[in-house]
């Protein structure tokens, strides 16, 4: 195990070097009081997940003016403090919208912390990301856990946010967007609903929203009921992109039974991250993604607060 940052000082060395001879599970267990007392909640993310911000990022260029994408996609997730991180995010967001404006902005969920209050909207979506809308943006939005966590299961924020229930489709151009309620997975009703869109679907490109990532090598981990019950449907069907939240960085699985799988949660703010076996690319950073989808492709760039470009990879090439 790598030695903490904590045991690099004199004094830690100390304390690390009295631990050495207690055995691999009372060091562990000392590393995490040692760690919760410095860094408080978050203390076991630290500990288990290493990775960090990106190590190299690129400036932002647009698509080319004389080959613009057929449709243009913002998407973020957990934007729900709205703190001056989700501001800033979203101000970064309408500038790389300006020259090919977005034809949708989604949000994976987690609108609203803590409660998902839909009185907040105003506060943590509809102001911070004004523009954005303004520019001609379809808002659409899945619910989270801590929108589920409001009396009514967070169905009063879904219809605050103009959607037309908790899980739904739409189409754009070529392109048909699903959006899933990962607070009830084994919701038969849910289940049965996405066989039967997906079945019927001639779309080019098949895209899902579902809040719990299925495969996360993050702080929460992948939610195993998504995973075991959608999965074998999106492969089924041809789904080419699954975008979740939850996790608050970034994370992009390598091609699993034809699907992409991306995480994008840090919307407001950041946990490290991990990776695994299922990982191609993971950091952690305030985030969005911009998605341009061609008829023969996807491109899918990884953007940061600071309107830099940390990762991207192209999808059905």
């Amino acid at each position: 195990m790598d030695t903490p940052a904590e045991a690099r000082t004199p004094s830690g060395r100390r304390r690390w070097r009295r631990a050495a001879g207690l055995g691999a599970a009372a060091v562990l267990a000392l590393a995490a009081v040692v760690y919760a007392m410095l860094l408080g909640p978050q203390s076991w993310s630290y500990l288990t997940h290493r990775t960090g911000s990106p190590e190299h990022n690129v400036d932002f260029v647009p698509f080319a003016a004389d080959d613009p994408p057929a449709v243009h996609l913002a998407v973020a997730g957990d934007v729900g403090d709205g703190g001056d991180m989700a501001w800033r995010l979203a101000a970064t967001m309408y500038v790389a919208g300006r020259e090919h404006p977005y034809d949708a902005l989604l949000l994976l969920g987690d609108q609203v912390y803590p409660w998902g209050d839909p009185a907040k909207l105003d506060d943590y979506v509809f102001r911070p990301f004004a523009a954005v809308l303004d520019a001609g943006a379809r808002l659409l939005a899945i619910c989270g856990n801590h929108d589920a966590a409001w009396r009514d299961g967070g169905a009063g924020q879904m219809q605050a946010l103009g959607m037309p229930g908790m899980w739904w489709s739409t189409e754009i151009g070529d392109v048909l967007i699903v959006g899933l309620d990962s607070n009830r997975p084994d919701d038969p009703a849910q289940l049965g609903w996405l066989e039967a869109t997906l079945a019927a679907s001639t779309h080019r490109w098949k895209i899902v929203a579902i809040h719990e990532p299925p495969y996360s090598a993050g702080y929460q981990g992948s939610n195993e009921d998504v995973r075991d019950i959608f999965t074998p449907v999106f492969e089924r069907y041809g789904v080419d992109l699954v975008l979740s939240g939850h996790e608050h960085d970034y994370q992009r699985s390598v091609l699993l039974g034809g699907v992409t799988y991306v995480v994008s949660g840090g919307g407001a703010d950041t946990r490290r991250t991990g990776r695994a076996g299922f990982t191609a690319y993971s950091t952690s950073v305030i985030n969005f993604v911009d998605i341009g989808i061609y008829p023969d492709r996807i491109e899918l760039r990884g953007i940061d607060h600071e309107l830099k470009i940390f990762d991207e990879c192209v999808i059905g090439a």
